[in-house]
């Protein structure tokens, strides 16, 4: 859809556009944001949880190595009790009694040479434990890695340095306690050195689960945010329905009113050129005419008399271009009267009403009151419509400029004998009496414009053989009164071109 038709829709289906514009942008970006949301916080609870289960795993070993370790040497000094003094077997009892309540979890003290083979690193633990030996300053690592098709929050933590009393059972096989040897045999977990990182505590947290969980809260939310979309559409094709029926109805009229105001407009700047020009060939008729008929009959004179010493061939001259002037003033002449406008019955009432609607935004833009007090009968008269609205608008053009935010334009329309009028009074600035003698003389204005607005309406309301009486008075106001013969005499209606 382009623009053009874009904008030639009603504000409902724009309207109704937009927000379905806005729901397309805002669902994949609002749903992502909560996705990511869901996916930290359930990387947040991993984390959390995984260093709770790795803390509590590593406070069990350390309490094997510091406490219960050095009683049981001492009570049995002869003797090597597995389940009390091997840190790592305690640790993994300890973890499978703690992941009994989380089936999911997995729990490894992986080891690049444990005794246990169950706890054998693979490449991904062995790497992990690899970076802990060869990088001292690394403690702790976390990620996500897949594992026999799950995904996995993956915390690991580097197993303390050997000391010099684990290689009791992790030095040379042949001097380790014999209950470690018989359960473990030989061939691994020893030749170890103290002071080097051999094993990481890791644990696998299952992500899947609260990642699927984010993704069905997201879809829900999908779901939601549709429905809730739905219904916002629902209730403005419902309850709004007939607001925005008003405001296309509105622009419709405005739009009218704007083509009906610009058609005025071109009228009026045509009927100001074709009265100005016909002011100009009256004004040539009037100026030319009589010294040309005057030069042209005397040069007639002199040309049928056989006068001694005058040329006739320089009178014949004079009377080819006398003849020419004639013609331009003869054309003149036909300028002046060569347009009728065409009258017929017409309501002055409809005729100021429409015209009023023309201005009536302006008016109130400017914070004028309107008051119109037409007559409640029709008020006919033989009149040329738009001519009669030119006058009008124009006048009404001149109150809305004179009067001040605050002030008043009343309308009114009624009978005064055989005749019906309109009258236009303002609350404006008024004028003096030396403007108000002058106002219409063309070309005279007060606001710097052409002056020819006046003479025209003057014009125009002459021509319907009616009158136009302005009264004025300063810093009060200006009434202006177009009076109508109901009927016009029996008598030829000629332009009124003064």
């Amino acid at each position: 859809m382009n623009i053009d038709k874009l904008r030639n829709l009603d504000p409902k289906r724009r309207f109704g556009l937009l927000l379905i514009l806005i729901y397309i942008i805002s669902l994949p970006v609002i749903s992502t944001i909560t996705y990511f949301i869901l996916r930290q916080n359930a990387i947040n609870y991993a984390y959390q949880a995984s260093r709770l289960y790795i803390a509590a795993i590593d406070a069990v070993k350390q309490y094997v190595e510091d406490e219960l370790r050095p009683v049981l040497r001492k009570e049995l000094p002869h003797k090597f009790i597995l389940e009390g003094m091997s840190r790592s077997y305690a640790a993994g009892s300890t973890a499978r009694r703690i992941l009994q309540g989380f089936p999911d979890y997995i729990f490894k003290n992986a080891s690049i040479n444990p005794m246990n083979l169950k706890n054998m690193a693979d490449d991904f633990e062995g790497g992990v434990i690899n970076d802990f030996r060869t990088k001292k300053d690394i403690k702790e690592w976390k990620g996500f890695i897949s594992k026999e098709g799950y995904d996995y929050y993956v915390i690991a933590r580097a197993g303390t340095p050997l000391k010099e009393s684990c290689l009791y059972c992790h030095g040379d096989p042949a001097t380790a306690p014999k209950e470690v040897t018989k359960r473990y045999g030989t061939t691994s977990g020893y030749y170890m050195k103290a002071g080097e990182t051999v094993d990481a505590l890791i644990v696998y947290i299952p992500i899947h689960i609260p990642l699927e969980n984010a993704r069905k809260a997201v879809a829900i939310f999908i779901g939601i945010y549709t429905i809730f979309f739905g219904i916002v559409l629902w209730l403005i094709n419902r309850r709004f329905g007939w607001f925005y029926e008003k405001i296309s109805s509105d622009k419709e009229t405005i739009e009218n009113i704007s083509k009906e105001i610009l058609n005025l407009n071109r009228e009026m700047e045509d009927i100001v050129a074709e009265r100005t020009m016909g002011m100009v060939g009256l004004r040539v008729a009037d100026r030319i005419r009589n010294p040309v008929t005057v030069i042209g009959g005397l040069c007639r004179q002199i040309f049928k008399k056989d006068i001694e010493g005058v040329p006739k061939e320089k009178i014949q001259d004079i009377m080819d271009e006398c003849q020419k002037m004639e013609k331009i003033v003869a054309d003149f002449d036909e300028l002046v009267r060569g347009k009728r406008f065409l009258f017929k019955r017409e309501d002055l009432n409809e005729i100021a009403y429409s015209t009023i609607r023309l201005i009536e935004h302006e008016i109130k833009d400017r914070d004028i009151g309107l008051i119109i007090n037409l007559y409640d009968k029709p008020l006919m008269f033989n009149a040329n419509r738009q001519l009669i609205k030119i006058a009008v608008r124009h006048i009404l053009g001149n109150a809305v400029d004179a009067v001040q935010p605050g002030g008043k334009i009343t309308i009114s329309s009624g009978v005064k004998g055989e005749n019906i009028f309109l009258t236009i009074t303002d609350t404006g600035k008024g004028m003096t009496s030396e403007e108000l003698h002058r106002i219409f003389e063309p070309f005279y204005s007060t606001k710097g414009r052409t002056g020819m607005g006046l003479p025209l309406v003057r014009q125009i309301i002459a021509e319907h053989m009616g009158e136009i009486i302005i009264d004025s008075n300063p810093n009060i106001g200006t009434t202006v009164e177009f009076a109508f013969p109901t009927r016009w005499r029996e008598t030829a209606v000629e332009d009124v071109s003064e």
